[in-house]
């Protein structure tokens, strides 16, 4: 169950921020109209003016495509008027996908052969065979385990509690760094420290009746879960990756290369000296994508022969070089 914390906290970072932004725009939220000024990696440069009148410019969130108008309407945080998005947009954060999968996961973790049920389970039974010791049902370990996984799983809730009440007051998210992901790692260990203790408890206090043994998968159904998981989801996520960036009407143009391997336009993440950023135009509104090499020693100020997708321009492929 620790791993559990560990994996919640990572899932967190990587998404929570996210979704709540997305709850902010309902909340806290005001729109104007703007002007698209060019396509950065596939999301809009909007300019526009803001209520109190401050001018701002900004990427935004949501798809313009080809055919779409230039003068937008543009939804912003008031309190945040950089974080804006295309009115409209259906722009649903990634982790929400997650919700559906929790009550699958707790189903799995209670079945689990050496999940809390069957760690509870072996000690009704062990208690059975041994009995009631002398000194009756309470240790010190006993009581030490119990009280130090209460006070754990308190501090996990209200550290959870605290982030999400403080959400109009976070700044850049450090108030939910700071305690969010140290509650979200925090409440698995507690609970896994209050079924330790409860199962030390039942190990000493006997049970007037015969324990039922509760239905349990065996360990070959989670290696094949694992399998299916750590197999499966990748190949998955290639395919509609692949599918997302396919080039699939192609229209032929030139583009300039404005930087090529890793650095600070087309960042340090893995497989990033075999990228290349791209600038072109198409209908007179600029593009910058990043893309794929694919082997044509390409440098800084070369011209390159690129196919872009009719539909959707931000979708480029190198061909060449001019």
């Amino acid at each position: 169950m620790p791993f559990v914390g560990i994996a919640a906290a990572l899932l967190l970072s990587f998404g929570v921020a996210d979704a709540l932004t997305r709850l902010h725009y309902t909340t806290a939220s005001a729109t104007a109209t703007g002007t698209v000024l060019e396509i950065d990696r596939g999301r809009p440069v909007v300019a526009f003016t803001t209520a109190d009148g401050t001018e701002v410019t900004t990427t935004a969130r949501g798809d313009h495509l080809r055919d779409d108008p230039r003068e937008v309407t543009v939804r912003y945080l008031t309190d945040r008027p950089t974080e804006a998005m295309l009115d409209g947009s259906l722009w649903i954060p990634p982790i929400l996908f997650m919700v559906p999968l929790i009550p699958v996961v707790v189903w799995l973790v209670l079945r689990h052969p050496h999940g809390p049920r069957a760690v509870l389970y072996r000690a009704r039974v062990r208690a059975r065979e041994l009995g009631r010791p002398p000194e009756g049902t309470l240790n010190l370990a006993v009581t030490l385990w119990l009280v130090c996984g209460f006070v754990v799983t308190a501090c996990g809730l209200a550290l959870i509690t605290g982030a999400l009440a403080s959400i109009d007051s976070w700044s850049d998210f450090d108030l939910f760094v700071a305690l969010g992901l140290i509650g979200a790692a925090l409440l698995p260990t507690g609970l896994d420290m209050l079924v330790h203790g409860l199962g030390r408890y039942l190990e000493r206090a006997p049970g007037a009746t015969e324990p039922v043994q509760p239905k349990l998968f065996g360990s070959g159904t989670y290696l094949g879960l694992y399998g299916v998981f750590f197999v499966g989801a990748p190949l998955v996520l290639l395919v509609l990756v692949s599918m997302e960036t396919d080039v699939d009407t192609p229209e032929k143009g030139t583009a300039t290369v404005l930087a090529v391997g890793c650095g600070d336009m087309i960042g340090n993440g893995r497989y990033c000296d075999d990228k290349v950023a791209l600038e072109y135009e198409v209908d007179g509104l600029r593009y910058t994508q990043t893309t794929d090499d694919v082997g044509f020693d390409l440098t800084p100020g070369d011209e390159a022969r690129v196919a872009w997708d009719a539909d959707d321009p931000s979708l480029v492929r190198v061909e060449g070089v001019r």
